[in-house]
């Protein structure tokens, strides 16, 4: 029992340690980043497995110490991992003008294309209360937009079109779409609107950085940067994509100083977007301009595809 007790008590310290310089340094240093990447739900159930493990232990104060450990790593949970108050009824959302927006990475579905635009379908219905979204981003689109799929989640009168990785459906009207790079890793494309339904002309820049662990994210991140920088006279409204950098990481905060987490704002729900079955990751973002307010944002499990699908209502201030 001695011999397990002690384990567990270095168990369950150097996991939240590991846990806790993750959330305090996030993605700083690339030798380091990985520990931002441990989800707060898995240390908690370590956490909690250790103090367990040390129940007829003699160190109570070690014990009564990860008891208290593991309700801050549940404190860290409900507040920023889960929103509960944060966001409008969809009442009241439709009672106002704002744009929905989705974004959803496909990786490149191939022969499952029906199945995920049913899935798409079905999602964004539940998503919007039975609207179809104004505009829609797919990543890695494969056959999506496809005459045959695409009427199973797009509103009638949408048009779609593609920009590299990008698949875009949209009822608001295009003005421009600009492929800024591709460079067979990270991609980045701008993408601008007509004023439409009362909302004003806007743009977004939509991204896809690599999924291999060994990239430095805040090196990688910050080149992408430099690269729109170099393209773009004025920065956009929204920046949206597949990040692979989870929520709250020092790399996103550099890369996007000004703008705000649309989840930050209104979210609902989980805060996760991969994987879909497990989801324990937020690497999918939304990011909004000082001008742009998010009044819902949530995640959605569409039942198919490696992702959870993000969606938005948005309104620009006045």
């Amino acid at each position: 029992m001695n011999i397990l007790s002690g384990v567990a008590c270095t168990l369950g310290c150097a996991c939240w340690c590991m846990w806790l310089l993750g959330r305090v340094v996030t993605d700083r240093f690339a030798y380091l980043q990985y520990l931002h990447w441990i989800p707060s739900s898995l240390a908690l159930v370590i956490t909690i497995v250790c103090a367990f493990a040390m129940t007829r232990s003699k160190r109570h104060i070690v014990r009564n110490t990860l008891w208290v450990l593991a309700l801050l790593q549940l404190g860290t949970i409900v507040t920023q991992d889960v929103a509960l108050w944060r966001a409008m009824s969809q009442a009241e959302i439709s009672r106002r003008p704002c744009l929905r927006i989705a974004h959803f990475n496909a990786n490149w579905p191939g022969k499952q294309s029906a199945q995920i635009a049913d899935a798409l379908g079905a999602g964004l219905n539940s998503a919007f209360a039975g609207e179809a979204p104004d505009v829609l981003v797919i990543s890695e689109f494969g056959g999506l937009l496809g005459a045959d799929v695409v009427a199973n989640f797009a509103a009638a009168n949408a048009a779609s079109t593609s920009i590299g990785r990008f698949g875009i459906i949209s009822v608001v009207p295009l003005l421009e779409t600009l492929l800024l790079f591709d460079d067979g890793k990270s991609t980045a494309a701008l993408v601008r609107f007509a004023e439409w339904n009362g909302n004003p002309p806007w743009s977004t820049v939509l991204v896809d950085l690599p999924s291999n662990p060994e990239t430095p994210r805040f090196d990688g991140l910050m080149r992408v940067r430099s690269r729109i920088d170099a393209t773009l006279h004025a920065p956009p409204d929204v920046i949206l994509g597949d990040f692979n950098i989870v929520r709250g990481g020092h790399s996103l905060k550099a890369f996007a100083p000004t703008m705000h987490h649309a989840f930050d704002e209104a979210g609902v729900g989980l805060g996760a977007t991969y994987s879909r079955e497990w989801p324990l990751w937020h690497i999918d973002h939304i990011l909004l301009s000082p001008q742009v307010r998010a009044m819902r944002y949530e995640t959605i499990d569409l039942g198919v595809g490696r992702h959870r699908m993000q969606a938005a209502s948005i309104q620009f201030r006045n």
